[in-house]
């Protein structure tokens, strides 16, 4: 099942991450920029990182997403292929719409990254 208020072309607005002691995190560089793309067949791709690509991290993975239907949940994005091996698997995301154009995504912690993280998008429009 696939909710269709996904379909389209996003692109990353802001990322806040924080670690467990509260103290703000960049884990994807300074000044992050990312596009996440998921269409009518259910396929996805995505890729984040460091603006200019000279410091930080780089992923893009790619596959298929099953997310309910409702403003609010929690998506799958089942990966076919990564950039980075730890994203091989199932990633799961809560997903909010906080307006028709403005979705957040929340990963859930992982070791030795931020224990809290969210990542605000917005629809790209012609």
């Amino acid at each position: 099942m696939t909710n269709t208020r996904f379909h389209g072309a996003w692109r990353l607005e802001s990322v806040d991450a924080k670690a467990a002691d509260g103290t703000p995190l960049e884990p994807l560089g300074t000044n992050p920029v990312g596009i996440i793309i998921w269409d009518e067949s259910g396929a996805f791709s995505a890729q984040l990182g460091e603006r200019d690509g000279s410091v930080g991290p780089y992923v893009a993975y790619f596959g298929t997403l099953e997310a309910p239907d409702g403003d609010e949940g929690t998506l799958i994005h089942h990966v076919s292929g990564a950039s980075v091996g730890r994203l091989l698997t199932d990633q799961a995301r809560h997903f909010s719409f906080i307006a028709e154009d403005e979705l957040v995504l929340t990963p859930p912690p992982r070791p030795g990254g931020p224990t809290a993280m969210s990542l605000r998008w917005h629809r790209i429009r012609a």
